[in-house]
C-alpha cells in the first residue's frame, strides 16, 4: 500500500554490539508493537552501491492496527568501524522537514553495529519517470533541497562540525574515486584513436580539462555548502499522483550549491541523444535559475553545476565500458558528437 510520507521524521539511532534478528530490530524501532507476533515476508531488491550488503523489502501486518505495513531495510558494511555517510544523513531528523517539491520516505530508524549500519525506511510505490520529462520538477526540488539544507548546515552548533566535515565532497576519500578522475580513461581513448582515425588528436584536447577542473574545484570549495543527493537516476525517483519521490541516499555528500543540477545533467548526457539532452538542459536551467533563492549567487551556482557536470560527463563518456557499448551498438558518430560538445565547453 502507499504510505504517508514525512521527510526524515521520527528517525532514531540504536547501537548494538552485534547483529540481531530482523524481528528484534523492528520491535526496537516500533516499541508499540511490544511482544506481539510478527509475520514478515521479505524479498531482496537490486543494490549495486559500494559497501551495500543488501537491500530488502519487508511486508507484514501492523500487530496493533492490522493494517499492511511495508518497509525497506538497507545493510551497509563498515570500513574500520566507520559508519556510512548515508547512515549519518538519516540521523539528521529535521533538515528537510516541510519540503514541498520532493517527497522523501520517512526513516524509521538506524541501527549501528560494529560491522554494519542498518537503515530502515518506509517503502514507496510509484512510476519511474522519463528523466528528460521531469527536468523542471527536478530543478524546483533541487533548489528547495539546497536552500533547506544550506540553512540547516549554517545553523548547526560547532560540536557537529566534524560530522559534516567527514561528509564534505572535498575530502580525499571522495575526490580520489575513479569517476571523479576522467584522466585515468585517456589511455583507452588513445587506443581508440589508434584504431579509428575519427578520434585522433582528442587525447591532447581532453587534457585541457585538467587545469579547468582544478580551477572550478577551488572556486566551488569556497561556495555555500548544502546537502547533495548526487544520484539522480530513474531507479531513485518515483512519480505518484503528481508527487516526485526521491529515494536512495547512497551517494549523499555535503556538496555545494549547483552540484545536484550538474549530477542530473551529467547522467542525462550519458544516456540520451544530444537533442533530448539539450532540450532538457534548457528546461532545467530556466527553472533552476528562477527557483534559486536570491541570497545565492546565481552565477556561482551555475559554475558549480558546470563543474559537477564535467566531472560526471567526462568520466562516463571516456571510460572503456562506454566506448565498448557505443562500438557494439555501432553508434560511434554519436559518441564523437558528445566529445565535440564537451570540448566546446573548454
Amino acid at each position: 500500500m502507499d504510505m504517508d510520507l514525512h521527510p526524515l521524521q521520527g528517525c532514531r539511532t540504536l547501537y548494538r554490539w552485534q547483529h540481531g534478528h530482523l524481528e528484534d530490530h523492528l520491535r526496537a524501532l516500533m516499541p508499540q508493537w511490544g511482544d506481539k507476533a510478527l509475520a514478515i515476508t521479505s524479498e531482496d531488491l537490486n543494490a549495486n552501491a559500494s559497501f551495500v550488503n543488501y537491500v530488502r523489502h519487508h511486508r507484514l501486518l501492523d500487530p496493533c492496527t492490522g493494517e499492511p505495513f511495508e518497509l525497506v531495510e538497507k545493510s551497509i558494511r563498515k570500513l574500520g568501524f566507520i559508519g556510512s555517510q548515508e547512515a549519518r544523513f538519516h540521523r539528521i531528523q529535521d533538515m528537510l522537514r516541510g519540503s514541498e517539491q520532493f517527497h522523501y520516505p520517512a526513516c524509521l530508524g538506524v541501527i549501528e553495529t560494529p560491522t554494519q549500519s542498518l537503515i530502515f525506511t518506509e517503502f514507496v510505490r510509484g512510476k519511474p519517470p522519463r528523466m528528460q520529462a521531469i527536468a523542471k520538477q527536478l530543478a524546483l526540488g533541487i533548489a528547495e533541497l539546497e536552500e533547506r539544507s544550506h540553512r540547516y548546515l549554517h545553523n548547526q552548533p560547532w560540536h557537529k562540525a566534524p560530522l559534516f566535515w567527514s561528509m564534505d565532497f572535498f575530502r580525499p576519500w571522495f575526490l580520489l574515486r575513479p569517476r571523479f578522475n576522467f584522466a585515468r580513461c585517456l589511455p583507452e581513448l588513445q587506443r581508440l584513436a589508434d584504431s579509428d582515425e575519427r578520434f585522433s588528436g582528442l587525447v591532447d584536447a581532453f587534457k585541457g580539462f585538467e587545469p579547468l577542473l582544478a580551477q572550478l574545484a577551488t572556486a566551488a570549495g569556497k561556495s555555500p555548502r548544502c546537502i547533495s543527493h548526487m544520484d539522480y537516476l530513474r531507479k531513485n525517483l518515483f512519480v505518484d499522483q503528481g508527487r516526485l519521490q526521491l529515494i536512495d541516499w547512497s551517494e549523499v555528500k555535503v556538496g555545494r550549491v549547483g552540484f545536484d543540477g550538474g549530477a542530473y545533467l551529467g547522467s542525462l548526457f550519458r544516456r540520451k541523444d544530444m537533442p533530448v539532452f539539450l532540450a532538457a538542459r534548457t528546461q532545467f536551467l530556466e527553472a533552476y535559475r528562477a527557483a534559486l533563492p536570491a541570497h545565492f549567487d546565481g552565477d556561482e551556482a551555475l559554475r558549480n553545476l558546470n563543474y559537477m557536470f564535467l566531472l560526471t560527463a567526462l568520466f562516463h563518456c571516456l571510460r572503456p565500458e562506454t566506448i565498448g557499448e557505443y562500438q557494439e551498438k555501432q553508434r560511434m558518430p554519436l559518441l564523437r558528437q558528445k566529445y565535440d560538445y564537451l570540448l566546446g565547453l573548454l
